[in-house]
């Protein structure tokens, strides 16, 4: 016996009915000898009582070794004081079957069952013709023994494997009561004192047969994370008040498990309280943009075993919404460069599927990437690009404005400048532009401002002297352009030329008396200035002096002539060539001065 619970231990991880069964459930008619004239094996007399420890649904599972024709087994079910053959309920048993009986038994109740041959139809009177000796446990593992001989078991005598019995109820997940039985019927053979009591006419296991109702309410198809779980109810018909195990498998692999005792409104028509439900939160669990399969499984607290709940498998895919960043140059834009313009287009996604591109550009792109572009005209150019996944979309865009940049060019008198004149001055601005819509015009000198048109000149008369200086701006909507001239106005080149003495005596240094100085001056122009003095002798002969500066003298000292201006009787004269920087020229008034002879003359 032992051995046997023992290695029925091993095939099913917890028979809980085996434990209760023995050691506060199963109380059987105590074992007696039959009395046939002769000692038989001790057994199990029939009717046998047994106490059921806990609710349920009773199940039979039984094997007949008789082939014989219409024969059958039946049961009866004594209890509240009920007679066999009368009222009591019974079931019949017609070859290998497995049965749910008619019964449900509460915890704690005590049934007597009795157990009947049945030939041809015909079960005898008092419903019981053939009544069976009674039942022994297995021998052992699976294997109900016959006792011929001796009341010792003798393998040669015969017996009964039920092994493929045992595997299919171990498969099934019923939950045994007791143990198996090993029916034998009366002595049929006790010849020369010999033993006939084969325990092996019907093998029977009694079990409860509980049933679940769950399901498994979970989403199915591509969920965001706040819906990425799995969630359902689950309860024992029997036993609605009883809180079941579940646990939640992702692609075969348990990854949680939990108690099915959470509350729901809707479920307090279905279970005690409303409190068979369970939620899981998957986010975590699972890889995210994934497809994945969700089976949940709730678990019989009598055997341990597990079954799947309605509604189960599902496919779930977890996801993230997707974002997209696209930027060009780097930047988000909008930008603005020159035409021809040349720039990069990059992008990056997360939790993306697929990406497509429109606007300014089209197709399917990948979920990162960058695309450059060269030589783009004129215009504005929008990108998007739109990343998804089944559960949303999302959008990034960049603005590009490729234009032509505004151009103007200043001219006076048709130069580029800087233009130098002379005082009172004359000239002409003009101008023209490209690619702009307005241009202005402004001066140093205040003389010239406001808007003006995209090309055209402007006289200008009258100028004055001084540093000048014009610009016109022109604009479009993108950027700003100018240009400028200046015009120098000088004044005219003039000049002077003084004598010292306007007479003079003859060699005058050798009679102590001076000799000539002349001195002069320049205006105007522009210096550095050179001077030219020219100088005339009475008798025709002519010589000059260079001098430079503003102010300017020749006298005896820096002429190397002591007696500049004496040498000769008669009329000097003097006069001064003046050059500016800017190329003017000017010729002074001549000047002069009388040399004679001191009798006739006198002093000067």
């Amino acid at each position: 016996m032992k051995k046997f619970i023992s290695n029925l231990m091993k095939r099913k991880k917890t028979f809980l009915g085996i434990i209760l069964a023995i050691v506060i459930g199963l109380v059987i008619t105590i074992s007696v000898l039959a009395d046939y004239g002769h000692p038989i094996v001790s057994y199990n007399r029939n009717p046998v009582s047994i106490t059921f420890p806990r609710a349920g649904r009773i199940v039979l599972w039984n094997v007949i070794t008789s082939s014989s024709p219409g024969y059958f087994s039946r049961y009866y079910f004594i209890r509240n004081g009920c007679r066999v053959g009368q009222n009591c309920t019974y079931m019949d048993v017609i070859n290998n079957q497995t049965v749910l009986t008619p019964i449900t038994v509460a915890a704690g109740e005590t049934i007597q069952i009795r157990g009947c041959d049945c030939y041809g139809g015909n079960c005898g009177s008092g419903g019981c013709a053939n009544p069976h000796v009674g039942w022994k446990t297995p021998h052992h593992d699976y294997f109900c023994p016959n006792y011929f001989y001796s009341q010792n078991y003798n393998p040669s005598a015969g017996g009964r494997d039920f092994t493929s019995l045992m595997t299919a109820f171990l498969a099934s997940g019923d939950t045994i009561i007791g143990t198996p039985q090993c029916w034998g019927d009366w002595d049929e053979d006790n010849s020369n004192g010999g033993y006939d009591h084969d325990f092996e006419d019907f093998v029977l296991i009694w079990a409860y047969r509980d049933t679940f109702t769950g399901y498994h309410d979970g989403a199915s198809g591509p969920v965001p994370q706040s819906q990425c779980r799995a969630y359902g109810w689950v309860m024992q018909d029997a036993a609605p008040g009883l809180d079941i195990n579940f646990r939640i498998l992702v692609d075969g692999n348990s990854v949680a498990s939990g108690v099915a005792n959470q509350y729901r409104a809707d479920l307090t028509g279905t279970c005690t309280g409303g409190t068979c439900g369970f939620t899981q939160d998957l986010w975590g669990l699972i890889s995210p943009n994934i497809q994945h399969t969700i089976r949940v499984q709730g678990q019989n607290p009598y055997n341990s075993s597990w079954f799947d709940l309605s509604g189960t498998n599902k496919t779930i895919r977890c996801s993230l919404p997707p974002s997209v960043d696209l930027k060009v140059n780097n930047q988000d834009g909008p930008i603005r460069l020159t035409s021809p313009a040349q720039y990069l287009l990059s992008w990056t996604s997360s939790n993306a599927d697929t990406c497509t591109a429109s606007g300014s550009w089209t197709g399917t792109k990948g979920q990162s990437g960058s695309t450059n572009y060269t030589g783009i005209t004129t215009g504005i150019y929008t990108y998007t690009l739109t990343c998804s996944n089944p559960i949303g979309s999302a959008s990034d865009s960049v603005t590009v404005i490729v234009y032509n940049p505004p151009a103007v060019d200043l001219k006076v008198n048709n130069t580029d400048g800087p233009l130098t004149l002379i005082s009172p001055a004359s000239f002409t601005l003009s101008w023209i532009s490209r690619d702009a819509t307005n241009c202005s015009a402004a001066s140093s000198n205040g003389s010239w401002g406001g808007n003006v048109v995209l090309a055209g000149n402007q006289p200008m008369s009258g100028v004055p002297t001084g540093t000048h200086t014009y610009t016109i701006t022109c604009s479009n909507q993108y950027e700003t352009a100018s240009d400028s001239v200046t015009v120098i106005v000088i004044a005219p080149l003039r000049g002077t030329i003084a004598v010292t003495y306007a007479r003079l005596l003859l060699f005058a240094p050798s009679l102590d008396q001076p000799a000539q100085t002349l001195t002069g001056e320049v205006t105007g122009g522009v210096p550095p200035y050179s001077i030219l003095v020219q100088v005339r002798a009475p008798s025709g002969a002519q010589f000059s002096l260079n001098r430079n500066g503003s102010t300017w003298s020749v006298t005896p000292e820096n002429s190397g002539d002591l007696n500049f201006g004496t040498t000769e009787e008669g009329i000097w004269t003097a006069w001064a060539d003046l050059t500016d920087d800017f190329g003017q020229t000017y010729r002074t008034p001549s000047v002069i001065w009388e040399v004679a002879w001191h009798p006739v003359h006198g002093r000067p």
